[in-house]
Parts: C-alpha cells; sequence; structure tokens
C-alpha cells in the first residue's frame, strides 16, 4: 500500500497525530484519515509512506516489524528532522 500524507493541512498538535498515524498503522482500512490526500493499493508487502511535513518530504518505506514499531513509537522515530508540535 501507498499512502500520501500532507500533516500541513491538519491543525492537529504533534501527540495526536502520531496517535493518528500509529491507528491507521494497526487498521488501515478502518480509521477515517485526516491528512491523508491518496492511497493506493499496490499489493506491496511494504507500506510506502510519502508524508510532507513542516516543508519537508519524507518517503517512508515500512515492513510490517517497522509498522508495528511506527504505531507504538510514532513516526517521528523514523524521520531526520525535528517536527514541530503545534500546528
Amino acid at each position: 500500500m501507498r499512502v500520501k500524507i500532507n500533516r500541513d493541512v491538519c491543525p492537529a498538535h504533534l501527540a495526536f497525530c502520531e496517535q493518528c498515524l500509529g491507528k491507521f498503522l494497526r487498521e488501515p482500512l478502518g480509521y477515517e484519515r485526516r491528512c491523508f490526500e491518496e492511497i493506493v493499493d499496490d499489493e506491496s508487502d511494504i507500506l510506502t509512506i510519502e508524508m510532507h511535513s513542516d516543508n519537508y518530504d519524507i518517503v517512508l518505506r515500512l515492513n510490517d516489524e517497522e509498522r508495528r514499531l511506527a504505531a507504538g513509537e510514532g513516526w517521528s522515530y523514523f524521520v531526520d528532522f525535528d517536527p514541530s508540535m503545534y500546528r
């Protein structure tokens, strides 16, 4: 699956954002997505997340284990910048 996320369109605090994406990672088809711009089922075992946040464009490619880790730790664990806490 490939998803495109634009964090800049959602005013939520970073903690909410990480919980929101974590919920999606656990239940990808059963959760309302606030900042998702595109979801494509490419039939891949790897989840590709294209995210725009704070003038950064990030691409995360997560296998099942990394997906579980990101759901618990938060997506900011996987990026090389400090995302802003407040929008």
